[in-house]
């Protein structure tokens, strides 16, 4: 019981400092998200409505994007925080938004529900491939409209 008593007053007065300190790789991944993610508002404002940039959709995306184009981290690097009109045209503003509306980065599937370009139609239209009926609702006739515009 002493022992334990100790032990538990030796981890209380370590900084807290110590125990948040985190590998110089893993800080500067962490940094890099961050600015990915920034620059992907920045870039995608304004949003159709009710939608938010996902974590960790941005965070599969960044890998794909680093892992397509060798050369991606250091482009992003030099964009700013909030791309001014002639950044948003570069070819790594063009990249960062096709991937969050497509949802694919060159031949990497990296989300598709989740994909900006169901977004915009979302209070009309679902998800392509989700069934929207009964199950083999697709195999019955249409139903002819009769009403008026």
């Amino acid at each position: 019981m002493r022992n334990q008593i100790l032990l538990g007053g030796g981890l209380a007065m370590l900084p807290t400092a110590l125990l948040q300190a985190k590998p110089p790789e893993l800080q500067d991944a962490a940094s890099r998200l961050s600015k990915f993610y920034t620059v992907s508002q920045a870039l995608l404002r304004p949003l159709p409505v009710n939608t938010r940039l996902d974590h960790r959709v941005a965070a599969r995306l960044l890998a794909a994007l680093n892992s397509e184009y060798p050369s991606f981290p250091q482009q992003l690097d030099l964009l700013p925080d909030d791309p001014g009109a002639d950044d948003r045209h570069s070819p790594v503003a063009q990249l960062i938004v096709a991937a969050w509306f497509l949802g694919t980065v060159g031949k990497t599937l990296v989300t598709f529900e989740r994909a900006l370009m169901y977004r915009l139609t979302a209070d009309i239209f679902p998800v392509p491939s989700y069934c929207t009926g009964k199950p083999g609702d697709w195999a019955s006739a249409p139903v002819a409209y009769s009403g008026g515009v």
